[in-house]
């Protein structure tokens, strides 16, 4: 009885009882939008080219290309490499492995100009957010940058992503930053495949 006189009897209860109202509701909110990202959510990304296989085979296909094409660059030729979607994806899913990144079920996806990740992330509370991110990749640095145009993850409407969006940029930036990069490479990216140009 106190507590509802409290909250109704005096203009510091009503403000209480107001503010009170508000952090409850966002948290009821927030705990909305954490269940639509842990459920549901946008599906694999299209292959540009054939069906993706993620294999040891193919993840190892991916590192004697890339040996031999930075040791042509070592010895100060410029050289280029054409890498298929199961060799990037096989060598992601590896890498990620190793790392026990917070990204996990990744499968890249290749076409005209942009590429497409699917996957998970470890969102809070040990619940994975399946998530499809479209953009490109910068090679120029010292670490591989991701720039993304479009992200969505799990069902969360587009309104109240940010956090979400953040989230999962952090996580790729992590693995991202465990890459150093010996040169400066230039992809072009066309349906399937991706074409890497190095520089000494």
């Amino acid at each position: 009885m106190f507590i509802i006189r409290f909250f109704t009897g005096s203009a510091i209860g009503m403000i209480t009882g107001v503010i009170v109202g508000v952090i409850g509701l966002a948290v009821v909110l927030g705990a909305v939008v954490f269940l639509l990202a842990a459920v549901g959510g946008p599906g694999a990304c299209t292959p540009g080219g054939n069906e993706i296989v993620v294999s040891a085979a193919s993840a190892d296909a991916f590192d004697q290309k890339w040996k031999a094409f930075d040791d042509t660059l070592d010895g100060g030729s410029p050289s280029s490499v054409v890498l298929n979607e199961s060799e990037i994806t096989s060598r992601a899913d590896r890498f990620i492995e190793d790392e026990a990144g917070r990204i996990g079920d990744v499968r890249i996806c290749l076409h005209d100009g942009f590429g497409e990740v699917t996957g998970n992330v470890d969102a809070l509370l040990g619940i994975n957010a399946g998530f499809k991110a479209k953009g490109n990749v910068d090679l120029s640095g010292a670490h591989p940058v991701v720039e993304f145009d479009d992200i969505d993850i799990g069902s969360v409407p587009g309104l109240v992503i940010d956090p979400f969006k953040g989230l999962l940029e952090n996580a790729i930036e992590e693995l991202l930053e465990k890459i150093d990069l010996e040169h400066s490479y230039v992809p072009t990216i066309t349906e399937g495949e991706a074409r890497i140009d190095g520089q000494r």
